[in-house]
């Protein structure tokens, strides 16, 4: 099976197995199939893999650049997040999300590489407290082994168990912490689903945002203001500073409405194109973005990192698509 077609699956099993109204199900089976859609056409688009000119010397650098960040907020709070999780709050956005650039893909790259220091990456990041970090670098990694072992035919139960056992000690080990149990990660996963009711019924049919929703998660970054999910507590009526998780679809449809859709099978033709990856760097996009992609079946995909590099692999895939042309 292909990896990107998880996401769809994964996205109509959360929404089912949440108790999603009737209609919610209905919008959200026709974007998992407009994803799917998009990933078939996308596996048949031709397109020659010349990655990225970058020495791996600068990827090592940015590796330890992520773990020196994260580090340097520690320092800088005289605290550590894990252990006093509300502080959380007063980590810097901007080195946050510039620890989550440059660590998600490099230590997923450097890990492909044998390179085993990478496993320190996820060890760091769980240090800020958030769930979501961990899951995605762990998610990326094994995506990377998963696939390079099965070509190879020698996948290991064992070593993808244990890199799987690594990220739920340490999910588990936030979430006791944090002082969440599991049934309040039961409780976020119903709300989740409710929200997402919420939107598919009060939402006007042709977007209610109209993009300002997903742009602010990158205007958020430098001028301050709503970000995405505070744009979904706003919508919910929630002005107590907070925000609020819509799932892979809440957001998009929060600003398109039912041409949603359209962004459902665009991001379908991404995984559709880049699942054929052969160059290092594209590779580690491709898992990093992958593991956004599922990650954001609860989440969404609404932050500027995530967008950063879904840029860069568009971008690839792009370059690659103009040389097959050019030939």
């Amino acid at each position: 099976m292909r990896l990107p077609v998880l996401i769809p699956i994964l996205f109509i099993t959360y929404v089912a197995v949440g108790l999603a109204e009737p209609k919610t199900i209905a919008v959200s089976t026709a974007f998992a199939l407009f994803i799917l859609w998009g990933i078939k056409k996308g596996s048949e688009i031709e397109w020659r893999d010349l990655g990225l000119d970058i020495q791996e010397e600068y990827i090592n650098w940015a590796f330890w650049i992520a773990i020196g960040i994260i580090l340097l907020q520690i320092a800088l709070l005289r605290k550590v997040p894990l252990l006093e999780p509300a502080i959380r709050t007063h980590l810097n956005p901007r080195l946050t999300a510039l620890t989550y650039f440059l660590g998600v893909p490099s230590s997923t790259y450097l890990f492909m590489k044998k390179k085993r220091y990478a496993l320190l990456y996820p060890l760091a990041v769980s240090l800020y407290a958030y769930r979501t970090p961990i899951l995605v670098s762990v998610l990326a990694m094994a995506f990377a082994y998963y696939e390079e072992a099965r070509e190879r035919g020698r996948l290991s139960r064992v070593k993808l168990a244990g890199l799987f056992g690594v990220g739920a000690l340490l999910l588990g080990a936030v979430t006791y912490l944090r002082g969440n149990g599991l049934s309040s990660l039961w409780v976020r996963f119903q709300s989740t689903v409710s929200v997402l009711d919420v939107i598919v019924w009060r939402g006007n049919w042709d977007g209610t945002y109209r993009g300002a929703l997903q742009w602010a998660g990158v205007t958020s970054y430098f001028k301050g203001g709503y970000s995405p999910r505070g744009l979904v507590a706003k919508f919910l009526y929630v002005h107590t500073g907070a925000t609020i998780t819509p799932t892979l679809l809440g957001g998009m449809y929060l600003d398109f409405g039912v041409f949603a859709l359209i962004e459902g099978f665009l991001l379908g033709l991404y995984y559709g194109m880049i699942l054929k990856a052969r160059h290092p760097i594209t590779k580690a996009i491709y898992y990093s973005t992958l593991a956004y992609g599922i990650v954001g079946v609860e989440t969404g995909i609404l932050d500027l990192p995530v967008y950063a590099l879904f840029l860069i692999g568009a971008y690839i895939l792009y370059r690659g698509w103009r040389g097959v042309r050019g030939r």
